[in-house]
């Protein structure tokens, strides 16, 4: 009967301590979230370096978070520094989208300020690391809008865009299209494509307040 007794003891202790923590990690992402978007970097980074963030969380999320937030705000500098030691290992990304995920967001960091060094490193990390179809097709589609656009794409966008059913897939292609079409030269049609995308995110803001 005692034994029984400090059983549930402990099972009660650990369950009020895996509710705290719970609590502990909701309150400390509801704040990182909105010193994130007020641009309150000190704050942010001050967080993730407290007792709090370091109990719940450990150093590999840390970094991702850091990272984050120099994503959010563009810091290539510092995205390059920590990608870097993301990159140095092997890791299987269809196993682990957490990390996909933010290396993506990088890649078009990289695309966008034309580090080509940093490109082709992440480029080929990504190919070999995440040896998925759809994933291979996701790069390939960004190095052409970026650095290769042409009329075939074009031409496969607008078939995408035929068949996309979320609002996000469509800004996401619409933007895609802005973008070639602009290196492109058309100016005219990034136009026709940019006055498309603001009805579909007027459209999307209209249906999340509702």
């Amino acid at each position: 009967m005692k034994n029984i007794l400090i059983a549930l003891l402990l099972f009660a202790v650990f369950i009020l301590g895996w509710l705290s923590e719970t609590r502990l990690r909701k309150k400390m992402f509801t704040k990182l979230l909105s010193f994130e978007r007020k641009g309150q970097k000190s704050k942010y980074f001050q967080l993730l370096e407290a007792p709090v963030a370091k109990i719940c969380l450990s150093a590999r999320s840390r970094e991702l978070l850091k990272l984050d937030y120099f994503l959010t705000y563009g810091d290539i500098a510092n995205v390059k520094k920590i990608v870097s030691k993301f990159i140095k290992k092997p890791s299987n990304l269809t196993k682990n989208n957490n990390l996909l995920i933010r290396l993506m967001r990088s890649y078009v960091l990289f695309l966008e300020k034309n580090d080509q060094e940093s490109i082709l490193k992440l480029e080929n990390y990504l190919k070999v690391n995440c040896k998925t179809a759809e994933i291979e097709k996701e790069i390939d589609q960004l190095h052409r809008v970026y650095l290769e656009p042409d009329q075939n794409l074009l031409a496969e966008l607008n078939n995408q865009l035929k068949v996309a059913n979320e609002p996000q897939q469509k800004l996401i292609i619409y933007d895609r299209l802005i973008k070639a079409s602009e290196s492109l030269g058309l100016n005219k049609q990034a136009k026709e494509y940019l006055l498309e995308m603001k009805k579909v995110a007027n459209k999307t803001i209209k249906l999340e307040e509702f």
